[in-house]
């Protein structure tokens, strides 16, 4: 969007509301994106509510139960944005669909999307997927190769324990490029996704072990 290109966002965990202010809050101007047309947020949240809400900042409504209605007021929202090789299509997430329909459906929707947005118009598709159960790791199992790329993201629990939550994330597979199978630290700022600092983080870490044994002094002449 910074560059000037479009971002169509499908809203599934949280109302567009709630997106656009996320985003503010990282210090990315989303209100002004969306009113320059560069943000594009396709409600599929508020169908959750029963009934459907209307918002200041959704383009289009659908209910993820529907599922060819679903891939088709995608598509056709690219084609009426006129998108070819540039833009952004992410859908956040797909877990509402592995509620309601089975795994041959969750392909055909992949396969779709892929098909009709990244391949004939070179406009590159995210799809979100929150891997918060035993279950749906092996359905993530089940349709990875469906993908061009799989990138993992992650909180780092030993660092969470002491009071760092330090997000990590590993690039699994990605074609036409090399990759390798280490976390890299990341964080989200105002300019965006960027590598975190390794001295800086070693020396938090030291920091925050130095007041973790201090605590435990004290915890043990108490």
């Amino acid at each position: 969007m910074a560059r000037g290109e479009i971002c169509v966002y499908v809203a599934l965990d949280d109302s567009p509301e709630s997106f656009v202010e996320q985003l503010e809050s990282f210090g990315w101007p989303s209100k002004e994106f969306y009113d320059k047309g560069l943000l594009y947020i396709v409600d599929g949240y508020s169908y959750t509510t029963g009934r459907y809400v209307e918002s200041p900042y959704s383009k289009k409504r659908v209910n993820v139960q529907k599922i060819d209605e679903f891939i088709y007021t995608i598509v056709s929202s690219v084609e009426e944005l006129k998108l070819r090789e540039s833009g952004l299509v992410i859908v956040d997430s797909l877990n509402d669909f592995f509620y309601f329909h089975d795994i041959t459906k969750i392909v055909m929707l992949i396969k779709s999307i892929r098909a009709h947005i990244s391949k004939s118009r070179g406009v590159i598709s995210l799809q979100v997927l929150h891997t918060d159960t035993d279950e749906l790791v092996v359905l993530e199992k089940n349709v990875e190769h469906l993908f061009d790329g799989v990138i993992y993201t992650r909180i780092n629990e030993e660092l969470r324990s002491i009071g760092i939550p330090l997000k990590e994330l590993l690039v699994k597979k990605l074609r036409g490029v090399p990759t390798n199978p280490f976390w890299i630290p990341y964080a989200i700022t105002s300019s965006g996704v960027r590598s975190v600092d390794m001295e800086k983080l070693a020396s938090l870490i030291r920091s925050k072990m130095e007041e973790y044994m201090r605590l435990k002094q004290v915890e043990s002449k108490g």
